[in-house]
Order: C-alpha cells, then sequence, then structure tokens
C-alpha cells in the first residue's frame, strides 16, 4: 500500500506542503496578534502613536532581516532555519505578557518580525525551487490563498479569546511551535541553499535591477495591503458608516483577497506573467477611484473592495511566480530576500503617507493614494511591455 508520506513520488508535493503550512502558521498568528498587541498597547498607553510605532517595527524587521537570510541559508539548511525560527517566534509571542511593558513590547515585536522573515523567505524560495514552470503561479497562488485564510482564522481566534486575558498570547505561541512539526515530518527535496556570491549582499541589489516589475510588484502589493486593511476601518467611519457597515466592508476586502490569489495564479500560467502584471496593476489603479465615486452606498462599497483586495494581492502571487521564473536555483534565495524587503518597505511607507492625505483632503485620500501607487507601478510595467515589445 502506498504511504504518502515516505512514497518518493511524493517527495515535491510533501515539501510544498510543508511551505504552505509557514503560511498558515504565520496568518493565524498575524490575525491573532495583530489586534492583540495592538489593543493591549492602547490599554497600556492611550497612545495611538504608540500602537503605530509598535506596528512600524514589525516593518522594520522585515527590512533588517531580509538581506540577511540568503547568508544565513548558505550556512545552516532552510528546515533546520524555519523550525528555529518557529520555536524561537513561539517563545517570543508567549513572553509578552510576562515583559508587561512598553519598551520590552517594541524589543519583541521587531525580534518576532525578524524570524518571521527569515520563515518568509525560506519557505517562498523552497517554494519557487520545487514548484514546476507551469504550475508555479497557481501553486503561490494557493500558499497566498492559505496566508489570507489564516488571517481569517487568527481573527476569529482573536474574537474567542479577546485582549482582556493573556491566553491569546499563549495560544499564538504554541501555534507557531505546533507549525514546526509538518516541515519536521513531511520529508522532500530542501531548499536549496545560495552559494557565496548568491548569498551576498549584492546579489539581492542585482536581484533587484534584473527584474524590477517583480521586485516593484511587491512593493507595491505591501503599501496596498496594508493600507487597505490598516485603513479600511478608517475610511469607512469617516464617511459615516456604522460598525456594522465597517465590518461589511472588512469582510469584503477579506473575502477578496481569498478569491482572487488561485483564479489569477492559474491565468499568469497560462498567458505572459508580465501581461498579466499589466493588467492586474491597472485594475488596481482604477478600482479605488470606482470607490470613490460610489460613496458611501455600502453595496457598491463592499463589491468594490472585494476587488481591489483581490486584485492587488495578484500583485504578489504573480509578481513571485514572474521572480521564480527569471531566477533558478540558489540564486532564488537572493531575489526573493529583495522580494520581501520591498514589501516591507512599502507596508512601511504606505500607511503614513495614506494616513496623511486623509487628512489634508478627506477620507478619499486613501483612494488617491491607493489609485496613485498602483498606476506608478502600472505605468512601469506598460513601459517595460514596450521597451520588449520594441526589441523582438
Amino acid at each position: 500500500m502506498t504511504n504518502p508520506l515516505t512514497d518518493p513520488r511524493f517527495a515535491n508535493n510533501r515539501s510544498l506542503i510543508a511551505a504552505i503550512c509557514c503560511a498558515a502558521v504565520c496568518g493565524i498568528v498575524f490575525g491573532l496578534s495583530m489586534p492583540l498587541i495592538s489593543l493591549r498597547l492602547e490599554g497600556m498607553t492611550s497612545s495611538g502613536m504608540i500602537v503605530g510605532l509598535n506596528g512600524a517595527a514589525a516593518a522594520a524587521s522585515t527590512l533588517v532581516m531580509a538581506p540577511i537570510v540568503p547568508r544565513l541559508l548558505s550556512l545552516m539548511p532552510g528546515r533546520v532555519l524555519i523550525v528555529i525560527s518557529l520555536v524561537l517566534a513561539g517563545t517570543l509571542h508567549a513572553l509578552f505578557p510576562v515583559f508587561d511593558n512598553v519598551p520590552a513590547w517594541f524589543v519583541l515585536r521587531f525580534v518576532m518580525g525578524c524570524f518571521m522573515t527569515v520563515i518568509f523567505v525560506i519557505s517562498e524560495t523552497w517554494i519557487n525551487q520545487i514548484a514546476t514552470p507551469l504550475r508555479r503561479a497557481t501553486i503561490l497562488g494557493i500558499y497566498g490563498t492559505v496566508l489570507s485564510g489564516g488571517f481569517g482564522i487568527g481573527a476569529f481566534l482573536f474574537g474567542q479569546l479577546g485582549a482582556v486575558s493573556n491566553a491569546g498570547f499563549f495560544a499564538g505561541g504554541l501555534i507557531f511551535m505546533i507549525g514546526a512539526l509538518p516541515i519536521i515530518l513531511l520529508q522532500g527535496p530542501a531548499a536549496q541553499a545560495p552559494d557565496k556570491d548568491e548569498a551576498a549582499p549584492r546579489a539581492i541589489l542585482g536581484a533587484a535591477k534584473a527584474a524590477p516589475a517583480a521586485i516593484g510588484a511587491a512593493l507595491a502589493f505591501g503599501a496596498l495591503e496594508t493600507v487597505l486593511f490598516s485603513l479600511a476601518p478608517v475610511y469607512g467611519d469617516r464617511l459615516d458608516l456604522d460598525e456594522h457597515g465597517i465590518s461589511l466592508v472588512a469582510m469584503a476586502a477579506a473575502a477578496g483577497a481569498l478569491a482572487f490569489q488561485i483564479p489569477l495564479g492559474w491565468i499568469a500560467d497560462r498567458t505572459d506573467r508580465r501581461e498579466a502584471l499589466k493588467w492586474i496593476a491597472t485594475t488596481a489603479a482604477i478600482t479605488p477611484l470606482a470607490i470613490w465615486a460610489v460613496g458611501d452606498y455600502l453595496p457598491g462599497m463592499m463589491l468594490l473592495f472585494f476587488i481591489q483586495a483581490g486584485v492587488a494581492s495578484g500583485l504578489y502571487t504573480v509578481g513571485l511566480a514572474l521572480l521564480g521564473e527569471r531566477f533558478s536555483g540558489g540564486g532564488i534565495a537572493a531575489a526573493n530576500a529583495a522580494f520581501i524587503f520591498a514589501y516591507g518597505a512599502g507596508s512601511l511607507f504606505g500607511p503614513p503617507a495614506s494616513g496623511t492625505a486623509m487628512d489634508m483632503v478627506g477620507p478619499q485620500g486613501l483612494m488617491i493614494v491607493m489609485a496613485g501607487i498602483a498606476a506608478v507601478y502600472a505605468a512601469l510595467v506598460w513601459r517595460r511591455a514596450s521597451r520588449t515589445a520594441g526589441n523582438s
């Protein structure tokens, strides 16, 4: 009788499932910890600025850690690095209530973010190396869908556990540690380590120069995703939606992020991925203007936020697949580090820019910034496409 846990024919699938489990674990803990830490900090400080700066510490950890991961991967097996990172991130998550003071929470958030960056860079590198070219974007769409689904599960857990008790911190730590089990048990091809040159910091810069469309997709998505999910509730509130209406808009956006990634990946696998990015970016630039046009009409807002979140998620899925098409072997590690670095940069600058625009011109400042971010990226990919066509 065939045993899928040991049969060599399923070795690639086992490794893919293990890597995708990383997305599930990180998504669940993100969905649980983001509101939990924010609300507890709000209660400790009554300062929105402190809450925002603490969130920025998590984004900053991505910028610091992403360039280091290829070097770590050249020194130690990817599975070992992921397991160590999961265990240490879980330990740190459980330590938040132990060190019940604001400076310690900044340190914990930053260091935990560093370990999560290791998990993301290696798991995405792993998938890009193993996935066959004809299925790469679809598999990455599954990866992204699992990550988005994890957010939803984490938010549900937060709703059950609340912010008053410490149960959420301990549950998050346990989830991280349980996540190490599939990495240990599901044996198959390992993530290929970069050589010395591929692990050097200059290789990351070289990857960004060699694949600007893919890296730009991560930058745009980092800004759009963070802006959408952090400021959409504020947008609804300033349009005088009640809490129920705001919740429906947020649910519609989350559903879009879940619904679009696999279909967009499937389409990108069957067409030119650069062409797919052109139309994804163009749609992401137009939809915020349509949201502006419908004003506070709730059904229209729900539909358009569903489309915007879904289409924006395609930037990450297809951009990552394009990266795997452009690079191979150990070189994917440096390219993926550049991709994650760009995502972190986008998530760092997007919310302050959007919040400032909302303060200056009203709630529609959010739509102006979202449309502008997507339009700049769309201009990049359209320009590169026209150059490619001119050279052919």
